[in-house]
């Protein structure tokens, strides 16, 4: 048994041999089958290359100091509002439509709930809505488009808990101002109920 194994190897590294001296041979002939030579497989990467990768994360590109100074600004505008950034993160200063999400300051008293700050470029231009709405995030965005995330509350709900699923809203630019391409829920549930 243990001869036939190694007669089956010693088959099989000779076919390998021929077919690199056939394709030797023939790798001067057609230029079709040169590009199929050359596009032999690449080595796989290390074990331990992946996982280095991965705990590096994504690189995300740094920002000029102009770019950082127009999120500080918008940050800025935000706070004196009496609302402080979620994260700074979703400030994209590389697209024209910008957003911050932001929360009340620790210092204000009775307001409650996350606002949308939208920006043209540096120009700040306002919020989603006239009132807060108490679960909210950026659920996507690209160049000229913003869309937001918000959670709906039925009547039962405590504030942890939305059971009303969430709602996916569009902004975007229209005729030089902010405007909602999709509807936005009505604050009642927007937040808990009282």
């Amino acid at each position: 048994m243990f001869a036939r194994a190694i007669g089956l190897a010693a088959t099989l590294v000779l076919l390998g041999v021929g077919v690199a001296v056939v394709l030797t041979i023939t790798r001067d002939g057609d230029p079709s089958e040169q590009e199929t030579f050359a596009a032999a497989p690449t080595a796989t990467p290390k074990r331990g290359a992946a996982k280095d990768r991965k705990a590096k994360g994504p690189t995300r590109p740094q920002l000029t100091n102009a770019q950082r100074e127009s999120r500080a600004a918008a940050v800025a505008q935000m706070r004196s509002q009496g609302f402080e950034p979620v994260a700074i993160t979703t400030y994209k200063p590389r697209q024209t439509l910008r957003v911050l999400i932001g929360r009340p300051k620790a210092s204000s008293t009775g307001v409650r709930g996350r606002r949308a700050f939208f920006f043209v470029r540096e120009e700040y231009i306002g919020t989603d809505a006239l009132s807060p709405s108490l679960r909210l995030k950026v659920a996507g965005q690209s160049g000229s488009e913003i869309t937001l995330a918000y959670k709906r509350y039925a009547v039962g709900d405590k504030p942890c808990c939305p059971s009303d699923g969430t709602v996916k809203v569009r902004f975007a630019m229209e005729d030089g101002r902010l405007a909602p391409r999709d509807p936005i829920p009505p604050m009642a549930s927007r937040l808990p109920p009282a």
